[in-house]
């Protein structure tokens, strides 16, 4: 018997997600990729010739500001995805989730997965509802992806990579038995 090999790794996850469910035959995300990565560094020179403590009160201040963003982006999302979804598998093809409500298989839904909280890391996804399946006694829904962008892809993968590196590390640092 053959059986087709994945192309993601897929991990087991507890994330918080918003989703909508997208008007029959009508594929138009609402979630834009965001860019992600290091906040901007002053070079040493630059740092120099500010006055002492500026650096690190600027620094304050960015965190503080990414703190009221990720508030303000998190009710936006409640509000253009009114669905709230508990991520319970990830990988770079699809999810499996937990939501309040009943879906269809073949259902087109757009999903926003919060990654990380501070710095807050979002990523989206259009994708189609597989199937349901039961899962310690919770019915968790399929969906696989069907847009997205590579952006939004590449921050899942990384995700799931420093998750697996994470499990490992643990597993390697566990007394054994």
């Amino acid at each position: 018997m053959n059986v087709p090999e994945r192309a993601y790794a897929r991990i087991d996850t507890a994330l918080k997600g918003y989703l909508r469910i997208l008007p029959a035959g009508r594929f138009t995300s609402l979630f834009a990729c965001t860019q992600t990565g290091a906040s901007p560094q002053l070079s040493e020179a630059a740092q120099s010739a500010l006055p002492d403590g500026l650096a690190p009160y600027l620094r304050a201040m960015n965190e503080k500001l990414d703190a009221i963003l990720s508030i303000l982006t998190q009710q936006t999302l409640q509000e253009d995805f009114p669905v709230p979804v508990l991520i319970h598998d990830i990988s770079g093809a699809g999810i499996k989730f937990s939501a309040d409500l009943e879906f269809e298989p073949g259902q087109g839904v757009e999903v926003v997965i919060a990654l990380s909280n501070q710095p807050q890391r979002l990523a989206g996804a259009i994708g189609i509802i597989l199937r349901s399946e039961e899962h310690l006694g919770e019915r968790v829904w399929a969906m696989e992806f069907k847009d997205m962008r590579d952006c939004e892809r590449e921050k899942i993968i990384q995700f799931v990579v420093a998750k697996q590196r994470e499990q490992l590390l643990e597993r390697h640092l566990a007394p054994s038995s």
